[in-house]
Formats: structure tokens, sequence, C-alpha cells
């Protein structure tokens, strides 16, 4: 499909571009590399203390047999990725807990990570407050707010994050201390996780300079595919090991474009979702199909998706989208692709004539109903009388 003059022109605008983004996302989006790197540097120097205590109970860092990382939306997504790069290979559950309670199972064996980056997340809290009770090992990262506060009452040990535009663009800083700590309790071999994240640094050096502002729409993959993603509902595949890429792909074009998208996964999708693509042409018409490939394809999700391109995505997408992971090891090629996708995702917002950053609902939700319901206050106060119960 040949691509609009018009669009073309506007990705090509340097100047407006970043004029639209008040917040500096681009910015801290293309500094994602360098981010990463420094995080890890950051990470490697963090130390776990070998118990905590909180009111009568003591708490061991010790033996772990479960992991769960306790967030949501761009603070969360870090589990996500965990779990695609180690969770078929560990010997440990891995759970990610978006919501306010946390899985019966999590216990005095499980290692807990409470992830907020404004520190105001009341579901995350809510997990907190489980995970204090159930007398499992802590770890919170987060920039400031009730989080921070709640983590120094109780003396357990807290990661700062820099301060960053959003929540989404702190990535590098949310998923290092995880990976780190998992290999200094021996989960996750050292050696395995340094050679992944050396690798993961050199492929979105590359990607960075190949998708940066001042790179025209001809030579930037990222502004050609927000360009056919245009005016589309992007629905967004991806076998399992990618999972993650698919559902950030989603959320930052939720987040950045203000607009709505949906992903699914290989070989689930086959058994349900796939019956959708029957709809009527004038509605499949309205959508964008962006399918995220690699090299852990297994060959028989990789000959369907072929049937299926050939026999029906092709015929019924208004436009179809192929983004294929690089990089040496599993956790660079998941990370080129969501670096790859959030690229688009920025120069889509831009095509929307769309900040980024602002939005209407959010301080509805996040302000507006938290503080009428009064529920940061009272979690951080039963917070503060498990700290100090005997």
């Amino acid at each position: 499909m040949p691509l609009n003059p018009k669009q073309e022109s506007i990705l090509n605008d340097k100047n407006a571009i970043l004029a639209l983004d008040r917040s500096g996302l681009f910015e801290e989006q293309l500094c994602f590399p360098d981010n990463l790197r420094k995080a890890v540097a950051r990470a490697k120097s963090i130390r776990l203390p070998n118990e905590a205590k909180i009111g009568h109970r003591v708490v061991r860092y010790g033996r772990v047999k479960k992991v769960a990382v306790a967030g949501m939306g761009g603070s969360a997504i870090a589990g996500d990725i965990l779990k695609d790069w180690v969770g078929s290979e560990v010997r440990v559950s891995m759970e990610v807990c978006r919501g306010y309670h946390l899985p019966a199972y999590i216990d005095t064996d499980s290692l807990v990570f409470v992830m907020s980056y404004s520190g105001d997340t009341e579901e995350t809290l809510s997990c907190m407050v489980d995970a204090i009770n159930r007398g499992c090992k802590i770890v919170s990262i987060s920039s400031n707010g009730a989080l921070r506060r709640a983590t120094e009452t109780l003396g357990l040990p807290f990661i700062q994050l820099p301060k960053m535009a959003a929540a989404r663009a702190s990535l590098p800083y949310l998923f290092a201390p995880i990976s780190q700590l998992l290999a200094k309790l021996g989960i996750l071999p050292s050696g395995k996780v340094d050679r992944n994240m050396k690798a993961t640094v050199e492929v979105l050096n590359e990607l960075a300079q190949e998708y940066a502002v001042e790179v025209p729409v001809e030579k930037n993959f990222a502004k050609q595919t927000a360009i056919k993603l245009y005016e589309t509902v992007p629905i967004i595949y991806s076998c399992n090991p990618y999972r993650s890429a698919a559902l950030r792909f989603k959320d930052q074009v939720n987040e950045n474009c203000k607009m709505p998208a949906r992903f699914d996964v290989f070989p689930e999708l086959n058994h349900n979702e796939i019956i959708g693509w029957e709809a009527p042409n004038e509605i499949t018409r309205r959508y964008s199909l962006i399918l995220l490939r690699g090299v852990e394809e297994l060959p028989e999700v990789r000959e369907r998706i072929e049937v299926l391109k050939e026999r029906i995505f092709t015929k019924k997408a208004k436009s179809m989208v192929e983004i294929n992971a690089q990089g040496e090891t599993k956790l660079a090629r998941i990370f080129s692709l969501i670096f790859t996708v959030d690229m688009i995702s920025m120069y889509l917002a831009v095509l929307y004539n769309r900040d980024p950053m602002a939005s209407e609902i959010f301080p509805l939700l996040k302000h507006d109903i938290t503080e009428r319901l009064g529920t940061l206050k009272r979690l951080e106060e039963q917070i503060q009388k498990l700290a100090l119960s005997t």
C-alpha cells in the first residue's frame, strides 16, 4: 500500500513532532537503550537484607519458591517480560498480579515485587497489605508517593526510580532490578542475565538510531508502520514468547494515541479469536493487523500463521504489518519488539495530533475517584498499624 504524502510530511517535520510532545516522552523513549544500561549498573549494587521485621513477624530473604510482581499498567509490564523470558526455564512459579489482591498461594516462600512508578497506585498498595499479612519477602520499586512512605515505615527494601515523564518510560528501571535480584538469589544464572542484558542494549542502540525523529519516513520503519495503522483499530497478534510485546503495543496505542486496540496470542487465538475474521469486510476493513514474529515461533504456529496470512489477513484487514524480532538472545528479541512498537505508537500519536502524555480520563480515575473513596489513606493507615503491631 503506498504511503500518504501528507502523513509523510507530518512525520518528517522534527520541530512539529517535538513541539507536540511537551513532556519530552520522545527523548526519553529514544534514550531507552542508555537508560537500560544505566539501570543495569544501578541494579548490580542493590543488596537484599538477610531479614526484616514487620511488627512481631521476622521475614527472611532467603529461600524463594515463588515470585510475584504486583503492579498496574506500565509498572506491571516488567513482570510480563520476565515470564516471557524465563517462565518456562526456572523452577519457581512466576505471577503478575494486576488487581487489589495476591493469589492465595503467595505465601512466606514468595518474593513479591511491589511496583508503582507514582507510588500512589491503590491496587498495588492493597497487594502490599496482602503481602505483609502473609509474611512475604517484599521489595518495593517506585519513584515516590504512598508506596515509598509505606516501605520506609516498614523498613523494607526500597528501589528508587528516577523521575521520568511517565511510568511506561521507566520500563528499563523497572525491569533491571528484578532480573538482577533474581540472579543474586540464584533463581536466574548471573551469566545468563549479563549476556542477555548486553545483547539487549546492543540491539536497542541500533534500533534507536533507525527510529530517531530526524530519520525520514523512507528510511524509518516505525514511521512507515504508523502511517499504515493510521485511522484503523490495531489488532496485534504474537506467539507466546512475545506476549508481553503484544500487550505493550496495545497499551501504548491506548495511552499515547488515545485510541482503542486489542491483542491476542497464538496458538490460543486459533481456537476462538480467528473466527471473528469471518465478519463482513466493511467491519474488518477498519482493522489493521500487526504480527509480532521471531525465531521462537513453533513450526506448528508458523505454518498456521502463513496460511492465515494468505487466506484471511491480507484479504480482510485494511493493512497488515509483520514485525520481526531482532537480537542474539531471547531477551534482546523481546525488547527489540517492545522498543519498535513503542516508537510506532509515538509516531502514530503524532499523526493523530495527540500529545502522548495528555489525558482527560486518567485524572478522573486516579485522583477524583481515589480521593473521594479515600482508598490510599485507608491503605496507608493499615500499613502503619501492621508496622506497629506486636
